[in-house]
């Protein structure tokens, strides 16, 4: 898997950008987009182009380095080491490297702003590091956060869980786990669409050496001026990323994320749509874990 930038002006008003590959096989956000004017992003009036090189996605993590990411994780890094094969560690793992891979993408496409780091912490255990891009050249504002989070369910949280997992015991304290990566980007020009993306793993401790986990997540595209052919490319890479583990998932979570982001009151989806799962835990782990991945 790699992650690839492209950028190429055919024309004083054409813009074309492959923003980022994400996924096991690319969840391009962006494709082809008109530019209303070069002059924002700082260029001169004459075609050119300009390529950086494909960057290649760890998906395996036997050493971990830390010049990858944003800033040090919220779990020690002794631990994400130590415990390579714990899915709660590969997840955190793979969220800062997606962090980290995002925003320095980011970075080099605006060429102005950078992103400012908060790392936070939770009282009641875990915390989060938190990337916001403002104001620069290209993009008006760009998050990509990260959460990890652990400590006890609340009643309220158990009751609403055990629709879906009723081998939770109501009448047990439960342990939780909780880590994900969400990501909004909002660009300054209005031909370039804004993108949306999250991915998150969610494990309860049963007692026992048990435990109870599922994946959620999904990525779509809100452009305001819509062009079909970049609409239909879109889709058709979440289609070929997800086919390369289950054919039915393409269909299954574009139909989940229709009905998901669909606005009532306007009898209308959100954008284009993209692709939307929760609760997901149909297989083994390992696959699934290398769907998200």
């Amino acid at each position: 898997m790699r992650v690839s930038i492209m950028s190429r002006f055919k024309t004083q008003r054409c813009f074309r950008c492959c923003v980022y590959a994400l996924g096991a096989s690319a969840f391009f956000i962006g494709s082809r987009w008109a530019l209303a004017d070069t002059g924002i992003v700082g260029l001169i009036n004459k075609p050119f182009s300009v390529s950086c090189a494909s960057i290649p996605f760890v998906t395996k993590f036997p050493e971990i380095n830390l010049k990858n990411w944003m800033c040090l994780p919220v779990s020690s890094v002794d631990q994400l080491q130590l415990s390579d094969e714990c899915y709660r560690s590969k997840m955190e793992v793979l969220c800062m490297e997606l962090q980290g891979r995002l925003c320095k993408e980011i970075e080099k496409i605006d060429r102005k702003a950078k992103f400012k780091v908060d790392k936070w912490e939770r009282r009641a255990g875990g915390g989060g590091i938190s990337c916001v891009l403002e104001n620069g050249d290209v993009f008006e504002k760009a998050g990509v956060n990260i959460s990890v989070i652990s400590g006890n369910l609340s009643g309220q949280a158990v009751k609403e869980m055990r629709a879906r997992h009723n081998e939770i015991d109501p009448n047990k304290e439960c342990k939780f786990f909780a880590c994900g990566i969400s990501s909004v980007i909002h660009p300054l020009n209005p031909y370039v669409p804004t993108t949306h993306f999250n991915f998150r793993y969610f494990e309860v401790d049963l007692g026992n050496n048990r435990k109870c986990w599922w994946y959620g997540g999904g990525a779509d595209l809100t452009p305001y001026y819509l062009f079909n052919e970049d609409a239909k490319h879109f889709h058709e890479q979440l289609k070929l990323a997800c086919d390369q583990h289950d054919e039915l998932f393409y269909p299954r979570f574009k139909k989940w994320c229709d009905n998901y982001f669909y606005l009532t009151h306007r009898g209308e989806t959100r954008g284009i749509g993209g692709i939307f799962f929760d609760d997901l835990e149909d297989t083994s782990q390992e696959k699934v874990f290398s769907f998200v991945k």
